[in-house]
């Protein structure tokens, strides 16, 4: 098989192990895609480049899809009309992105945009505290999950694993026994002996970038708030630009200083610019509260996660508490479109009712000419403009 071969097999099994490892982190069965992925080295083993590559294709979809299935699935039974096509939106755009090839990509917006509807609850800022034995466990796991299929992958490319195997064996030795400080000590002894120095800033870099960028949609779902935070995001923005184009040139020594520099820029846009601004979105947002339990909502969960939005702004933590501020206001105004829809409707069916009354009367054409506006425009988001057609419909009928 030509070197060129091998290198796109490696390519798309790499990318294919990076979607296991996130499926791991989501505690999603893996079991259907390493069977297509064995068979695959099966496929290659016999020289057969395409079956192996198409098998590869199948573990991604497969990957893809239950990650697909999960965001979903948490709003089956939960979240509002909105949420839903919001969410559903979001699904068919990352499905784009994911089948012309940018996966990490379409992983990124998938993911964010389940968190952000509060998709599912695993998957958001808001949970309650944790034992601290378990975050470490949890912790220890993560990192034995990613030095492993570091070391698979690593082996596909020809390379010596056996120190990496042994130190893999002690790890998940201390594992059983409770010892995740070792774990993790062991973990990093497993990275530095499976990467080179270049490989470790490539990572670095990656990571770096996939973490700004994330926190940027959290912290901006819609337009920065001041000129001052543009500014800020615009510099993030070109650096981590920047980054990605000297990845892919392969240049890890100016990829990570411009996604270090970004970093730098994220934390001086958290203390000049976030830690001012969240007062006031604290405000905001009391009185969004106030406004859904005048309508008989229950705001328990808002709540809650007002109560963290404050604490998170006490403790310091600026970014954390905006992106919950950011959050909260999502389902706020969420919640007030679906009050708003709710009141529609309800009139919408009143007057369908009323108007069947007034059949063959004067003014029977102009009002249902009115209603069937009014629907167009609640089809459109346009609820004033609705309403004020239901307005004049209702005038007519009444009158």
């Amino acid at each position: 098989m030509a070197a060129l071969e091998d290198k796109e097999l490696k390519d798309v099994l790499k990318m294919a192990l990076w979607q296991v490892e996130e499926a791991k982190k989501l505690d999603l069965s893996i079991s259907k895609a390493m069977n297509f992925i064995n068979l695959s080295k099966e496929a290659q083993s016999y020289g057969n480049k395409r079956l192996a590559i198409g098998l590869i294709a199948k573990a991604k979809d497969s990957l893809f899809n239950d990650i697909v299935d999960l965001s979903i699935g948490c709003l089956k039974d939960n979240g509002d009309v909105i949420t839903k096509m919001k969410l559903e939106r979001s699904t068919r755009e990352a499905r784009t992105i994911f089948n012309r090839g940018d996966i990490k990509e379409a992983y990124e917006l998938l993911l964010t945009s389940a968190d952000r509807e509060k998709a599912c609850a695993k998957a958001t800022d808001i949970t309650p505290e944790q034992d601290p034995t378990a975050v470490k466990y949890s912790e220890a796991l993560d990192s034995l999950q990613k030095a492993w299929l570091k070391m698979k992958q690593e082996e596909g490319n020809d390379k010596d694993m056996s120190k990496a195997k042994n130190l893999i064996r002690d790890a998940k030795a201390s594992l059983s026994k409770g010892k995740y400080d070792q774990v993790l000590n062991l973990c990093h002894e497993i990275m530095d002996s499976i990467q080179s120095p270049q490989d470790r800033l490539k990572e670095e870099a990656d990571d770096t970038i996939i973490e700004i960028t994330k926190t940027l949609r959290a912290l901006f779902p819609d337009q920065p708030r001041s000129p001052k935070e543009k500014f800020f995001k615009k510099q993030i923005e070109e650096l981590i630009t920047q980054a990605k184009d000297r990845l892919m040139k392969d240049r890890p020594v100016e990829a990570i200083n411009a996604s270090r520099k970004a970093k730098e820029i994220l934390l001086k846009l958290e203390q000049e610019s976030i830690k001012g601004d969240i007062p006031k979105m604290i405000i905001e947002l009391r009185s969004s509260l106030d406004e859904l339990k005048q309508g008989k909502v229950d705001i328990s969960y808002e709540d809650y996660i007002l109560k963290q939005v404050e604490e998170t702004f006490w403790r310091g933590e600026y970014i954390k508490s905006r992106k919950l501020a950011n959050k909260l206001s999502t389902i706020t105004t969420n919640a007030k479109v679906h009050i708003r829809v709710s009141t529609l409707s309800s009139r919408l069916v009143d007057l369908n009712e009323q108007l069947k009354e007034q059949a063959g009367h004067d003014g029977y054409l102009q009002a249902r000419e009115y209603i069937d506006k009014a629907k167009v425009f609640m089809g459109q988001s346009a609820y004033d403009t609705a309403s004020s057609f239901l307005d004049k419909a209702s005038n007519i009928i009444e009158n």
